[in-house]
């Protein structure tokens, strides 16, 4: 059988407390004690294709998120956007700087044989171009970063299809915990739009009036828009020529190796120590990721919270991984 989820129930009550006026405005992702930036200034995006997907309508609302970031960000930043080519499923790993995003057309129990290897190490999605988390999440957001630095070494942004909750219109809210056509339920745009200041280094907030926002209300189209705090941390994160604060870049270009000899992520076993030298001219042996998962209905909210799983790579493959809260939003 698919190993077990833990899910973190939220009481009620945090969903009608409103942040104060007091609140940051934007906070910046750390992990370790690292604040994680990336480095190249120019981030490309693009699109994984399968199935027919994505469609035209999948495809604009995503070029319509990262354009909006473009025209934003471009009053104080040498932040830069640009599409590249598509890339077939399956599509690797984006250790290249790349924000890759992925349309899931179909959950994994529904397709992927109870004793597939693939359960154990997480790579259903991969094999089977399948959604493998709660099949009411929308989103999930993957960044991959240098654990010796915080460089952020690429995204995934994954959709999960499969559920009916995903909408690129322009319409009206559908009514609550309804799913029809021609209304707005779980927007795509809004979500990738997010998705996107996570990619950047940018953590979830409790204020419902930023991008940032944890909290996406049932048929939101308003975090299309970067708000001013948001840009904020554009400003102050990514000015323009100058350098990113508390940010520290690798200037040898490679992908994570092993041969250090330094402890994984906990599990006991050593990454490398095996007397190889490094591939790539002595690049920062391990990185990492950080994951938010995002589920669409609890009453007439979506609530989107962050934090999902950490792994650390070594050699380019999963090494171990530690599973950090996952919330998600329940009917």
């Amino acid at each position: 059988m698919p190993p077990s989820r833990v899910f973190l129930l939220i009481p009620l009550v945090i969903l009608f407390g409103v942040p104060s006026a007091q609140a940051q405005p934007y906070e910046r992702t750390r992990y370790g004690g690292l604040e994680l930036c990336r480095g190249n200034r120019t981030v490309t995006y693009a699109m994984t294709t399968s199935g027919g997907h994505p469609t035209a309508e999948e495809r604009a609302a995503v070029t319509a998120a990262f354009n909006t970031w473009n025209q934003t960000v471009a009053s104080c930043s040498d932040l830069v956007f640009t599409p590249g080519e598509d890339v077939p499923h399956p599509a690797p790993q984006p250790l290249d700087g790349k924000m890759l995003v992925t349309f899931r057309q179909v959950n994994c129990p529904d397709i992927v044989p109870d004793d597939d290897a693939c359960w154990q190490n997480e790579s259903c999605a991969d094999k089977y171009d399948c959604w493998p988390f709660a099949p009411e999440d929308v989103v999930d957001e993957t960044s991959y970063f240098r654990l010796s630095t915080g460089e952020i070494l690429g995204t995934a942004i994954s959709l999960n299809n499969s559920n009916g909750m995903l909408t690129t219109l322009d319409g009206p809210p559908c009514d609550e915990g309804v799913i029809e056509p021609g209304c707005v339920i779980g927007d795509v745009q809004s979500l990738v739009t997010r998705s996107i200041g996570e990619g950047l280094g940018f953590t979830l907030l409790t204020r419902t009036d930023s991008t940032m926002s944890r909290f996406l209300p049932w048929g939101d189209t308003q975090k299309r828009i970067i708000d001013p705090g948001t840009l904020q941390g554009i400003c102050e994160t990514y000015p323009r020529g100058l350098p990113t604060p508390g940010c520290i870049i690798s200037t040898d270009g490679g992908v994570p190796d092993g041969g250090d000899g330094v402890p994984d992520a906990g599990d006991g076993v050593p990454d490398g120590g095996d007397g190889v030298p490094d591939g790539d001219g002595g690049a920062p042996s391990k990185s990492g990721c950080t994951t938010t998962s995002s589920v669409p209905l609890l009453g007439a909210l979506m609530l989107l919270l962050g934090a999902g799983r950490t792994r650390q790579l070594s050699r380019g493959r999963t090494r171990g991984w530690h599973d950090l809260p996952r919330t998600h939003i329940r009917r």
